[in-house]
């Protein structure tokens, strides 16, 4: 299961407000439950740390079913075998089930922690960091591993070889998860139905207890909902309204292919950018849903090709006949789009864009966590589980009327709080030997720090953490093994390193940091150009002026930086780029075709003479022959070859659309100036001689710069002599406070030119 924002908790704990806080952490069975993740109707979702032999953690997923259900035994009868089921799952593609079982007169089932975002998080996690279109690569890798969860669930069987007719009936965004690392999870499969050939002690379950089964281990213990279709009152069928099948919209009973059309409707989704089941209520989505009058994918979006918007409509093809009949079936067409295509699908590329996305997050996570595991350490050290199953074998309709036992770890949790501070990060902490008594003087040590100007960004040990100066770090390890590495970040600022050795008799260290400016050479330029050019650029969320080819200066060294490349006739690209202080990289990136419009068509042809230029009814075509171009079919096209000394061609074409027409070459005649009788030829005019002799740049500035020279570094100013060929050169000049300048110049053979760059006021 998925771990919500940290900063997330507080809002669910006041929806909590009729009941006390739950102090945590705690202990539960065998597991310390470290903080609420969610809660809803009939369950709580819980962070829980389980320990056992030999020092082995493992960080899970507690689903604590509400007491008040806990006593409905035929509810909890449907629980189990339900949740045997799903534990006996193992699947990459799947969330596991660790432990189903009973602590403390309440039934809960261990799962499966995700360290990631549900696929609706990363949808809205986009725009915060301008990426405007999902990436179809990772559109792609995200179906295959939810067709490949789906298809090992359909096809379970149980011992006796029996299929178990598994489905999920609730795949939508909230129950896709993708990891950190691009790993692709389907969850709840709670939720499920299956074919039940054996109940427990023969107990039977009426209908009205399998839906409100049904709805707790479904999205009814999801923390929130967003509308009306996320309703989760008991006694009602599950499932969200925008990703239901039709079948399931009309309440008719489901298959495997049910779960095949909400899974096409995500893909659909994020391959156009649109919503395809949205309307203004409940019954006229359902209404969409069930008419069977889809938008064609390509339709929608060019960039989806044919063999795509074949596999998306396929998937959600409103008869259950003319749909994929297996999860199987779609993930191998999938593989054969991509393999086909030559999209470059990657699990490693989907974690990078996830960290990209997330980068945030995940530092809060990480430090929310390593507070949580430091007061599990001492709760643990000070109070030992008696039971070392962590079972209450109490029968459940006694366990009510046991009271609880007194317990002391609400004071002992709230003392460590205030003791330690909320903000313990995770590398700060080292964990003593397993024979050590953990007590508070392990993890009494601090840093302060701070620097001018405040703001920089605080990593500890090489992570970067949430915090920024001023800040104090507390709860860290004291000892002759205790230094950290402290390192200050700051945009348009020298890094910043000092080393703090934290002692029992000194654990408390200070930073006071004075930040530098940057100098130029600190600073790291990567020279970008693209096939076809005349691309747009976006970094870190910020478009540039210019297209490509183009020189993206004052980029801040040791840093991954997110650029976007965009153009009119490619498929947005993106890639991450970490340069080095005082070098100028040159990256070129080879544009992927965007796929033809429902009103556009290609058309490829090459021209005699080659540097013979073409024109596009009005527009003059870019680039060079052979040319190859993208024109409308809503009207007739002309083009208009023409070159100097030659006769100019013209063609008049209809391209139907959807097409390549490829047009023979067209050769274009030399004009002659007279018809001269025929005599010896004239002797041939030696051609000049070309004079290539170098010339001499000399570079200064007000003030200093950066110089590159066509995407050359050449060192701060002032740059002397600088030998180069005749010709048009380009000159940028970069100062990290007063900007960017640049210059074309024009080198005559052996000419000392020289250029003072100014920068407004200066």
């Amino acid at each position: 299961m998925t771990e919500p924002a940290p900063e997330a908790d507080g809002a669910r704990g006041a929806q909590g407000a009729a009941a006390p806080a739950e102090v945590l952490p705690r202990k539960f069975g065998k597991y310390t439950l470290l903080r609420s993740l969610a809660k809803g109707g009939m369950a709580e979702l819980y962070l829980a740390l389980h320990r056992s032999l030999a020092g082995f953690e493992r960080l899970v997923v507690i689903k604590r079913i509400l007491s008040e259900f806990g006593r409905d035994q035929a509810f909890i009868t449907m629980l189990l075998q339900e949740a045997r089921i799903a534990a006996t799952f193992s699947h990459p593609n799947i969330v596991t089930i660790f432990d189903v079982g009973q602590a403390e007169g309440e039934y809960f089932i261990a799962m499966e922690h995700i360290h990631g975002e549900d696929l609706r998080s990363v949808v809205r996690a986009m725009k915060p960091r301008a990426v405007k279109e999902f990436p179809l690569e990772h559109a792609l890798a995200i179906g295959l591993g939810a067709a490949a969860g789906l298809a090992y669930a359909h096809e379970k069987k149980d011992l006796h070889d029996s299929p178990l007719q598994v489905v999920h009936r609730d795949i939508s965004p909230q129950n896709l998860v993708i990891t950190y690392t691009g790993d692709v999870k389907v969850v709840d499969f709670g939720i499920a139905k299956a074919t039940l050939t054996r109940v427990d002690s023969g107990a039977s379950v009426g209908r009205e207890t399998l839906d409100r089964f049904t709805d707790v281990t479904g999205s009814g213990t999801r923390e929130k909902a967003d509308g009306p279709e996320h309703d989760t009152k008991a006694g009602q069928i599950k499932g969200k309204i925008p990703y239901m099948s039709p079948e399931q919209a009309r309440g008719e009973a489901l298959d495997a292919r049910s779960d095949i059309f909400s899974l096409g409707i995500i893909l659909w989704e994020l391959c156009t950018g649109r919503r395809l089941f949205r309307g203004p209520n409940e019954q006229d989505t359902l209404r969409m849903i069930t008419d069977g009058q889809y938008p064609g994918a390509r339709n929608t979006n060019p960039r989806v090709s044919e063999a795509l918007d074949r596999v998306l409509m396929k998937a959600i093809a409103p008869s259950v006949v003319d749909r994929y009949q297996s999860a199987r079936e779609l993930q191998s067409d999938l593989e054969s789009v991509i393999h086909a295509e030559r999209v470059p699908v990657s699990t490693v590329a989907l974690g990078k864009w996830m960290e990209m996305l997330f980068e945030d997050r995940i530092a809060a996570q990480r430090a929310a966590l390593a507070e949580g595991k430091q007061l599990a350490d001492v709760l643990a050290a000070e109070d030992p589980d008696p039971d070392p199953s962590g079972v209450n074998t109490i029968p459940p309709k006694v366990a009510d009327a046991v009271p609880p036992r007194a317990s002391r770890r609400p004071l002992v949790a709230a003392g460590l709080v205030a003791l330690f501070g909320v903000a313990v990060a995770a590398w700060a902490l080292t964990r003593p030997p397993p024979t050590q008594t953990v007590t508070p003087a392990a993890a009494a040590g601090a840093i302060v720090i701070d620097s001018a100007p405040e703001g920089a960004h605080i990593w500890i040990n090489d992570a970067v953490t949430p915090h920024r100066t001023p800040h104090t770090l507390t709860g860290l390890t004291t000892g002759a093994d205790a230094r950290f590495r402290v390192r200050l970040t700051a945009e348009g600022y020298e890094p910043f390193s000092a080393e703090v050795q934290l002692t029992e008799a000194q654990p408390r260290g200070v930073i006071n940091a004075r930040l530098e400016r940057a100098r130029a050479n600190g600073m790291a330029i990567l020279s970008l150009s693209t096939t076809p050019a005349g691309a747009r650029v976006v970094v870190d969320g910020r478009e540039l002026t210019g297209v490509t080819p183009l020189d993206i200066p004052e980029l801040a060294p040791a840093v991954e930086h997110t650029i976007v490349i965009r153009h009119p006739d490619a498929v947005d690209e993106t890639l991450t780029f970490v340069g080095v202080a005082g070098r100028v990289e040159n990256r070129a990136v080879a544009l992927r075709e965007r796929p033809l419009g429902p009103a556009e068509a290609f058309v490829n042809v090459a021209l005699e003479p080659p540097e013979a230029r073409l024109r596009v009814d009005t527009q003059e075509a870019a680039g060079a022959s052979p040319y190859h171009l993208r024109v409308s079919t809503a009207r007739p096209i002309t083009l208009v070859a023409s070159a100097p000394g030659h006769t100019s061609e013209s063609r008049v074409l209809r391209p139907r659309a959807g097409e390549t027409l490829a047009l023979p070459p067209i050769h274009l005649s030399h004009i002659h100036a007279g018809h001269a009788p025929p005599g010896p030829a004239a002797p041939a005019t030696p051609p000049a001689p070309v004079d290539n002799r170098p010339g001499r740049l000399t570079i200064g500035s007000t003030p200093w710069c950066n110089v590159t020279v066509d995407r050359q570094a050449h060192g701060q100013t002032p740059v002397v002599g600088l030998s180069l060929p005749p010709g048009r050169h380009t000159v940028l000049c970069v100062n990290p406070e007063a900007g960017t300048q640049t210059r074309t110049v024009e080198l005559q053979p052996g000419q000392d030119l020289r250029l003072r760059i100014t920068f407004p006021g200066s």
